[in-house]
């Protein structure tokens, strides 16, 4: 018998072949792709459950009632809306689908949407911001013009929260009657342009600023250079604009003269009593004195309501994503350029 000839003894399963190695593997991803399909079908559905227009109201009245669903209340409706932060146009945040949620953007769109309702008498703007960019504020605050102005008998409150400053004082100005807390701070009017000088320290390490410009002042403000008189002036001219914008829009919202508010616009912050002696403001108060205003101005009876984003099936897939941290990291870079707005300096020491 040739012993050569004797075919081997086929493996048994699992004995650590090429071919059992190779089968725990596809199986291993198969199973992770099961429990993915698992996740993302979880994840789709909860999104499109979630993807339900939500108004939350509620009644100015002591006693609320809820309304059935499909219904509409008769009463004349308030929409209330935050600033909140640092007042600008959309941004794309730290994660890779997240937006600012209060941006000028969002708080236009609201005060748009209330101006197209007829059942929207009012609008109240909760303010806790230290100001903002100076187009994003001008803005919202000719918007709020808009709806005050489209109607004799349709009314803006602001209601100032912990810090209604520059910009936050701003939009506010245009506004029938302004209730501050006790301890907010209020005012900083004026105008700041900022950058920084930082050439001497970095040319003591050997570094040099190379910039290859069309003017002298397309330059200007370079943190690599000292800022000459030339460029000083022409930044001082910017201001005194931008500035005069602010008072005016302060002495037409607060019914004051020019003189007046330039006299209270030094850039100094004023606490809730001081802003009222000064006439910044209407009263001190919290939201039951907001509701009392409102009936003050006209509105015998009506609801708070506001409105939240109606997201469709993507949108929301995205805000998922986000929470989960996303897809993508965000690399911020040196700012090496100036940044101009309706700022309180409080807003910087935070």
């Amino acid at each position: 018998m040739n012993l050569n000839n004797i075919p081997d003894a086929p493996l048994p399963p699992g004995s650590g072949g090429r071919g059992g190695r190779s089968c725990g593997c596809l199986g291993f991803l198969g199973a992770l792709l099961i429990c993915f399909a698992i996740l993302m079908t979880a994840l789709a559905i909860f999104a499109l459950a979630s993807g339900v227009k939500d108004i939350a109201a509620h009644v100015c009245d002591p006693e609320k009632t809820e309304e059935s669903e499909g219904t509409k209340s008769l009463k004349p409706q308030v929409v209330s809306i935050e600033v909140r932060g640092a007042i600008s146009f959309a941004e794309r945040g730290s994660r890779f689908w997240e937006e600012k949620k209060d941006s000028a953007d969002s708080i236009v769109d609201a005060i748009e949407e209330s101006l197209k309702d007829s059942s929207v008498r009012g609008l109240l703007l909760t303010v806790n911001s230290p100001g903002g960019e100076i187009t994003a504020c001008d803005v919202i605050d000719q918007a709020v013009q808009k709806f005050k102005n489209s109607s004799s008998n349709r009314y803006v409150v602001v209601y100032m929260q912990e810090l209604a400053a520059s910009g936050g004082y701003y939009i506010s100005a245009h506004a029938d009657k302004i209730v501050i807390t006790p301890t907010t701070l209020t005012g900083s009017i004026g105008v700041i342009m900022q950058t920084y000088q930082y050439g001497d320290a970095l040319r003591k390490l050997g570094v040099s600023d190379v910039t290859f410009t069309s003017g002298p002042m397309k330059d200007m403000l370079n943190p690599m250079h000292s800022v000459s008189p030339e460029v000083s002036n022409v930044v001082h001219s910017v201001i005194g604009e931008l500035y005069d914008r602010f008072v005016g829009v302060i002495a037409d919202g607060r019914h004051m003269s020019v003189e007046k508010v330039k006299e209270l616009a030094d850039g100094r912050i004023y606490t809730a009593k001081q802003a009222v002696d000064a006439g910044l403001v209407d009263k001190i108060g919290y939201m039951d004195e907001v509701e009392k205003t409102f009936r003050e101005l006209g509105l015998s009876e009506f609801e708070i309501m506001e409105y939240s984003e109606e997201k469709d099936f993507i949108e929301n897939l995205k805000d998922i994503f986000s929470l989960t941290g996303g897809f993508s990291p965000k690399l911020e870079l040196p700012k090496r350029g100036w940044r101009t707005g309706y700022y309180s300096p409080f807003y910087f020491e935070r």
